[in-house]
């Protein structure tokens, strides 16, 4: 086990992680059921996590929620949605102020009372037995409200359907109009449905920043949990997830929307996930090409050439996936995709300097020594590679990345294949130049 991480796990169903440390003003708790990721379920179970948030059998209301919870000064309970290899963790997150600052009193344990009723007392309907039409009715509207938010930001949009484009073969990738059919067919009676499924084999992991320790903790969970005979096998080290194989050519799919500006998108398979010692490699890759203000696609694409708006590049570690974003006239579609092909190669070729490098690691060690400056990111670095089966703390990332060689970024960039290009063009009038 990590060194940074003291870990307990009292109850056959619950695990917990505990992060210590004194230097936050308040104590930040997550607690998630963990079930196996499902395409089919993924909607489903979103739509009755927030369906759980809207009322509980002590407090009815979501305004009753947010009372109780300003109560408690002004305690922050949000909810969380991750998915890793295999395992999906839905539940809720609660920021309390620490007992220092109140007097003695114990905001958390107070707080962890609203959250044991979100989880396991939910307003049900007296006389149908399921969770509240109501809030089901309105949660939908709220969900589909959202995706077609994403549908109407091109930005957004572009990186979804690439995204949807390149891993259809998998069928791990639910569209967005597919999104939007199943929420149409949610029910109260399917939402209770999945909520009982869950609970019929409940696995709760939790972590906690803070300076209680994580024997306390288990203790408190273990008492919100409801009395189930069935005892539940929790998520350990997960299996690698199913990568995608390269294309002998890229797809290109070309789709207009009415927008003066087109957005660009191009999917690089690398088949290098987390789990692979090259990650470290790629990371440091995807920084030299588009995810720094002095990367390549910043100075030579955009500055140099002046062939798009903004353009930028994100590693996805865990499809093993690599996406390059730009926003583009239309008719710079060709030059802004060969300029970004050739600053690809560059890198395979080993093409940057000392100082891109430098540069490079520099702009990484910065972004995860930051880890260390909320709970939540605390939360988001450990908690990833604890359910990953990865013991590395922040101290040991830093020394992989600091240890890497020019040779070491090649390699890991000649593992990028051109898989999927997608286009959004813009077919539509800039208003400003027309009215000139």
């Amino acid at each position: 086990m990590m060194i940074d991480i003291e870990y307990t796990s009292k109850c056959d169903r619950v695990k917990v992680y505990k992060y210590g440390t004194d230097v936050f003003k308040s104590e930040n708790i997550s607690i998630y059921f963990a079930v196996p990721t499902e395409k089919e379920k993924n909607v489903s179970r979103s739509l009755l996590l927030s369906v759980l948030k809207r009322g509980t059998e002590s407090f009815p209301s979501q305004r009753q929620i947010n009372e109780r919870l300003d109560e408690l000064y002004a305690t922050l309970v949000n909810l969380k949605n991750q998915k890793y290899d295999g395992v999906q963790l839905l539940g809720i997150s609660a920021d309390a102020i620490k007992r220092d600052y109140t007097n003695g009193e114990d905001v958390l344990s107070q707080a962890l009372d609203v959250m044991g009723e979100m989880l396991f007392k939910p307003l049900f309907d007296e006389r149908t037995g399921l969770l509240c039409e109501e809030y089901v009715s309105s949660e939908k509207e709220n969900y589909k409200s959202i995706i077609l938010s994403q549908i109407n930001e091109p930005r957004t949009y572009a990186a979804i359907r690439c995204r949807e484009e390149m891993f259809s073969s998998l069928g791990l990738i639910e569209t967005l109009d597919g999104m939007c059919e199943r929420i149409d067919e949610q029910t109260a009676e399917s939402l209770t449905k999945a909520y009982r499924e869950i609970l019929e084999s409940l696995e709760i992991v939790v972590f906690y920043v803070g300076e209680r320790s994580a024997s306390e903790i288990a203790d408190r969970v273990e008492a919100m949990l409801p009395s189930l005979d069935s005892v539940a096998s929790l998520p350990g080290k997960t299996q690698g997830a199913a990568l995608l194989e390269n294309r002998e050519e890229p797809v290109e799919i070309i789709e207009s929307h009415d927008s003066s500006q087109s957005r660009l998108v191009m999917g690089y398979n690398c088949r290098v996930t987390w789990h692979d010692e090259d990650y470290y490699a790629m990371l440091l890759c995807n920084e030299i090409l588009g995810a720094s203000p002095v990367s390549k696609l910043f100075m030579n694409v955009r500055e140099a050439l002046s062939l798009c708006y903004e353009c930028s590049s994100v590693y996805n570690s865990a499809r093993g996936a690599l996406f390059v974003t730009t926003g583009i006239d239309s008719e710079n579609y060709a030059l802004a995709l060969s300029a970004i092909k050739e600053q690809v190669e560059d890198i395979k070729k080993g093409k940057f300097t000392d100082a891109e490098l430098s540069a490079a690691k520099k702009s990484v060690a910065n972004v995860y020594a930051a880890v260390y400056d909320s709970p939540s990111a605390i939360e988001r670095f450990y908690l990833g590679r604890i359910i990953n089966g990865i013991d590395m703390d922040v101290a040991g990332f830093l020394e992989k990345i600091s240890a890497l060689a020019r040779e070491d970024v090649v390699g890991a960039a000649e593992k990028l294949s051109l898989h999927t290009v997608y286009l959004l063009r813009g077919e539509g009038m800039d208003e400003e130049a027309d009215r000139e």
